[in-house]
């Protein structure tokens, strides 16, 4: 009986173990010295991914928690999360950092925010150009929105308002004006 128990409990211990490591995947942080440090991410929920980051250097145990501009970004997954001021609490002077998932290189940049209120989780849209000011989508006004936003690049602008390109195809309409912008230079 006492080995029986004692088996069995080896065995939890051995699956609690293995299962707690299996949430940690490679992935690097970006120090707000702008040094890159490889190590261990603790991959989680996208509402927590938003809002922290679980850290193991390479070679080491100790798990370090981070929390927007704390640092300034970190990769797990193939995917890409800078610290970002989000603006929408009125309430507070200059908002509250998050983790924004950045989808794309260039001058202009996509992100997107898991925000929740606590009842349910929602995707927010945002753009920004060469580290301007974050602008969340109106996807009700997208036209309009997108129309002024890219007015300097009037091929684009005009594909826009001729129903071309819509929201779905915002991850498209950023990368036109950002090849368009980078063969202007």
């Amino acid at each position: 009986m006492k080995t029986l128990l004692l088996c069995t409990t080896f065995t939890v211990f051995c699956c609690v173990s293995m299962f707690a490591q299996i949430n940690f995947l490679d992935g690097y942080i970006i120090s707000n010295k702008n040094d890159t440090i490889y190590g261990k991410i603790k991959y989680t929920t996208p509402a927590l991914r938003s809002s922290k980051v679980i850290f193991m250097k390479n070679g080491e145990t100790e798990k370090v928690t981070y929390k927007p501009f704390q640092i300034k970004g970190y990769y797990v997954a193939e995917t890409a999360y800078d610290s970002k001021i989000y603006d929408i609490d009125l309430s507070l002077p200059y908002g509250y950092g998050a983790f924004m998932e950045r989808r794309n290189e260039g001058i202009v940049k996509l992100y997107y925010y898991w925000n929740t209120d606590k009842e349910r989780g929602f995707t927010q849209t945002f753009i920004e150009n060469d580290g301007d000011y974050l602008l969340e989508v109106d996807f009700v006004g997208f036209k309009r929105q997108m129309t002024r936003y890219f007015e300097d690049f009037p091929k684009l602008q005009s594909k826009i308002k001729q129903g071309t390109y819509k929201k779905k195809d915002l991850e498209q309409i950023v990368a036109e004006y950002n090849e368009w912008k980078d063969s202007e230079w």
